[in-house]
């Protein structure tokens, strides 16, 4: 397709002003001639002209046949192994860039797997650490407990040793109680049998001490049942504290045998916890191990990455030899052409009539 500006009006009218001052018109000359155009628009339309104004290429240029034949046929070998050479550079390099690309998917593939199954041993060893401080805050509450049971077996200890007291003090005020009545009791014996002495010496002032000593043994007689009721009362207290120690007792053994529960359930928390802290350190060293897998994979995939790089500068040693060939091609279009004009020059030399003598 031609460009803007440059028809085939435009191309005869510089094909013919070059005729006219005795070249040859070529692609180059009517290029130059127009100063715009390309090499591929002027060719075909230069060719009509041509064809049109009578200046085809014959047979009869003056030189052999043979000769155009065979310049003719090593044009045509010269471009057909240019156009080889070239597709086969373009067929190698694309191999190679289709080759490097699926390698490159393929590590890429291989490194997300990896990073995914890092990523997944992770978040287990993340859960594992979320449980096993789980685990260690309800040790601590089962600590809690514990401390508090054994606080409560002291606080029940120390009750039942003040119980203890207190019936040591009742039986000791009893025991006091009984002497003084013992006592009471010898010495009215003694009154009585100075009464016995002296009834006759001193009747009036037996009478008068039997008085004074009824008023007396009265006296101590309620006394006594004061006391008597006071030993009931504290009988009544002694076997209800005797009812409360036994409920303390039975508390205190229900207090063992929740702390023995917990301390077994303790220990089996604890076995728990050492076999999920072996299964955390299992799962650390998996992960060092698969860190020095992934590592060695991304050396791997810098190398794979250099590798890509060298053939990406092959690839462009390839071009660089592809341009040139492009280079080389376009030289040989142009000696052809300049070839094809110094055919032109030669058949109009020869076509050319004699000068009249």
């Amino acid at each position: 397709m031609a460009r803007i500006g440059v028809s085939y009006f435009d191309i005869a009218q510089a094909a013919e002003t070059i005729r006219q001052r005795g070249d040859e018109p070529t692609v180059d000359r009517v290029r130059e001639e127009l100063g715009t155009g390309s090499k591929s628009t002027i060719a075909p339309l230069l060719k009509r002209w041509k064809s049109e104004t009578g200046n085809t290429q014959h047979d009869a240029t003056g030189l052999p046949q043979d000769l155009v034949d065979a310049l003719k046929a090593l044009h045509l070998r010269v471009q057909e192994d240019a156009d080889r050479k070239v597709d086969a550079v373009r067929e190698e390099a694309t191999a190679t860039v289709e080759q490097v690309r699926a390698e490159l998917a393929q590590l890429r593939a291989v490194l997300a797997e990896r990073t995914g199954n890092l990523r997944e041993l992770e978040q287990k060893l993340q859960d594992s650490e979320q449980e096993s401080r789980s685990r260690k805050l309800a040790l601590d509450e089962v600590q809690a407990a514990l401390v508090k049971s054994e606080y409560q077996r002291e606080e029940g200890s120390a009750r039942i040793t003040e119980l203890r007291a207190n019936l040591d003090e009742l039986k000791q005020e009893n025991r006091t109680v009984r002497e003084h009545f013992e006592f009471f009791q010898q010495r009215i014996a003694d009154d009585r049998q100075q009464e016995r002495d002296q009834f006759r010496q001193a009747n009036a002032q037996l009478n008068s001490q039997i008085a004074s000593l009824n008023e007396q043994l009265t006296f101590a007689g309620q006394r006594l049942a004061e006391r008597e009721q006071k030993i009931e009362e504290q009988g009544a207290l002694h076997a209800q504290q005797t009812a409360e120690l036994q409920k303390t007792q039975q508390a205190l053994a229900a207090n063992r045998a929740e702390y023995d529960t917990l301390l077994q359930s303790f220990t089996r928390q604890q076995a728990q916890l050492s076999a999920q802290l072996e299964e955390a350190g299992g799962m650390r060293d998996k992960i060092a191990t698969l860190s020095s897998s992934n590592a060695a994979l991304v050396r791997e995939t810098e190398l794979q990455r250099e590798t890509g790089h060298k053939l990406e500068r092959e690839i462009m040693q390839q071009r660089e030899v592809l341009t040139a060939l492009n280079t080389a091609h376009q030289q040989v279009l142009q000696q052809k052409a300049e070839l094809q004009g110094q055919l032109t020059q030669l058949e109009r030399k020869v076509l050319a009539p004699a000068p009249v003598a």
